[in-house]
Formats: structure tokens, sequence, C-alpha cells
């Protein structure tokens, strides 16, 4: 049996772009007629809940991907479910978001070189690449978004927001606390973890597997290529 209160761990964030020597021809899988999605940049809180530019309200991974959280989300107590925010993204949204992120950050801290920028950002949201085998994550279909929703159907207490880009939005940020938050984001982490998906320390709700992050994170082998633009249904 999975122990949900097991420690997180810290861990260093991983820069760089791994070369996939080997793509897998897997299948990008739709998720949402078996888990709870709920597209966030279908509704973008930046934008004032309008859609980015490439942005679907429905949500896509690898299949392998797919049959992971449903491992994961099995071992949760009775009664929780997943929520899924973001998984696949095409290469517009992704520079969409890389985009609009670097130039907040510019503005919040002009005394940064144009590499330490990069750097900054980098660790919000994946610099884009359109180079499929040094892929962004999540053009991979590899990298997923998710939280976890209780009996009563509310998200639980995380500490911080989907999307905060914080210094509290690390995972392991609440270890040294016994509040709620703690627990909760514990209880992702090692059901996740058990499945066989790699947390991206400096983002409690970002997990994956097969792309460079995960091959960096666990040892193993990149093997999600990037795919530019799928043809997602609902796509703008």
């Amino acid at each position: 049996m999975t122990d949900l209160n097991k420690p997180i761990p810290h861990i260093e964030f991983p820069y760089g772009f791994l070369t996939v020597k080997d793509p897998s021809d897997e299948p990008l899988v739709y998720l949402d007629d078996e888990f709870e999605c709920d597209s966030d940049y279908y509704h973008w809180k930046e934008i004032g809940g309008k859609p980015l530019l490439g942005s679907s309200p429905s949500i896509m991974v690898r299949q392998t991907v797919r049959d992971m959280l449903h491992r994961a989300e099995d071992m949760l107590p009775e009664g929780y479910h997943f929520r899924i925010l973001d998984a696949y993204r095409p290469i517009a949204v992704q520079q969409a978001l890389w985009d609009h992120y670097r130039a907040q950050f510019r503005a919040e801290m002009p005394e940064l070189t144009e590499e330490e920028l990069d750097m900054h950002t980098w660790t919000c949201v994946s610099m884009p690449s359109y180079d499929v085998l040094q892929p962004s994550i999540h053009n991979t279909g590899g990298a997923v978004d998710l939280t976890i929703i209780g009996p009563d159907g509310e998200p639980l207490d995380m500490g911080t927001t989907f999307d905060a880009f914080s210094d509290a939005t690390w995972t392991d940020y609440f270890e040294t606390e016994d509040i709620p938050a703690r627990k909760n984001r514990r209880m992702l982490y090692n059901v996740m973890t058990a499945a066989g998906f790699a947390n991206l320390p400096s983002e409690w709700w970002h997990y994956d597997y097969g792309d460079n992050m995960w091959a960096q994170l666990t040892g193993g082998k990149a093997i999600y290529a990037g795919i530019l633009d799928a043809d997602v249904r609902g796509k703008v």
C-alpha cells in the first residue's frame, strides 16, 4: 500500500533539453471521458477568462500517461479523484505562455540579463522549442498538470493556486509545516510517483513521464518527441 503521507524530498530544478534519440509513435488520447477535466488555458485568467491562442477545451496525453493516471487515481482514498488542468500543448500555446511570463518578469526584474531572464522564466514555463527531438515538455503529451478533488467536490488546499509562480509553489515548500497543504501535496506526490511519474520540483501540480524532464529527474530515457500542432478538438 502506498504511504500517502511520506515526506516530499527536495529536488533541484533540472534545466536543459535532452535529445530524443528513439522517439515513440505512441498516440495522443483524450482524457475528457475518463477524468474530470478543466482546461485552464481555455479560460485563462490572465486574459480575462478567454481562450489562449491554440488552446482547447479538450485535454490529451500519450496513451501510457493516460493509463498511469488511472493507476495513480486508484490509489487515492475513497471519494477523492483528480482534476486535470492541462497536458498536451500545441506549440502556439507554449509560445504564448513563454512570451507572457517573460515580459511580466522583465517588467518586475529589469536588472536581469537576457540569460538570467530566460533562466528565471524557465522555472515557471518551459522555453518553446520547435525542434521535435529536443521538445518543450508539454509539447510531448508526457506532462500533465492536475490537482485532487475531495468528497465535497472541491479542490484540496494545496497552499497556492495552479500557476501561482512563487516560492510557495515548490512542491516541498510546506514540508516543515504541519498544515493541510503539506498533507494534500504529499498525497498527490506519493500517488503520482508510485505510478511512475516524476514531479517538476518548482510546481506542485506538474508531473512528467517519458519526456526530457522525466528523463533528467529519473535517469531514464526520453521517449516522447514533440508534436508541434496536433489536431485537438475544439482548438481555437
